[in-house]
């Protein structure tokens, strides 16, 4: 009597629902899965066009993160074919929110220079539409040496700094990935 009335049946019903959808997000986060290797990999052929080998300086995974005075900090270093390879996080931007970058430092005379700018992620950010690759494409700078390594050299805010980046509508979202590139030239430029 009671496996007829409506009540098992709603029960039942929902109870089935249950199972199947525990069961499909189970097997779906099994395949959509991504390990760190595989995303590092993925950067690293969006940066360079192809897939390429790197030995590992420094990962966040395995050691502390190098912090900059709140302002920012390096997650990862990688050495791929003589070339540096950063993950770097800036902090202060739009609600306090940050933005990690990959920044591809190139050997130049005596230091380095950055070659590329990338975005990987970010968290509170609005605006984001208006940091477009013309935004990154002005990361570039050669010859860091030790000049840079207590400056601010990039700014969405400072007029006087050296390279000053206004981006209208987005100042704060601009000041984060400012940091996050400040941070990779303090540490090339000799502060560890």
């Amino acid at each position: 009597m009671f496996f007829k009335t409506i009540w098992f049946k709603c029960i039942a019903c929902l109870l089935i629902l249950m199972l199947f959808s525990g069961s499909s997000i189970t097997i779906l986060a099994d395949l959509l899965f991504v390990s760190p290797e595989m995303r590092t990999a993925r950067a690293i052929k969006k940066i360079y066009g192809e897939e390429k080998e790197y030995t590992v300086i420094l990962d966040t995974e395995s050691e502390n993160a190098i912090e900059y005075d709140g302002v920012g900090k390096i997650n990862k270093i990688y050495d791929v074919s003589g070339d540096m390879l950063f993950q770097s996080t800036g902090y202060h931007g739009y609600k306090d929110g940050t933005i990690t970058l990959w920044i591809k430092a190139v050997k130049y005379g005596n230091g380095y220079a950055v070659d590329k700018v990338l975005l990987e992620t970010y968290e509170k950010q609005t605006l984001m539409g208006k940091l477009s690759g013309d935004f990154y494409d002005r990361f570039k700078i050669a010859d860091i040496t030790e000049t840079y390594a207590n400056e601010t050299f990039f700014s969405a805010k400072d007029k006087t700094a050296e390279n000053y980046n206004p981006v209208s509508g987005a100042t704060y979202s601009a000041t984060a990935a400012c940091n996050a590139v400040n941070c990779v030239i303090r540490y090339l430029g000799g502060e560890k």
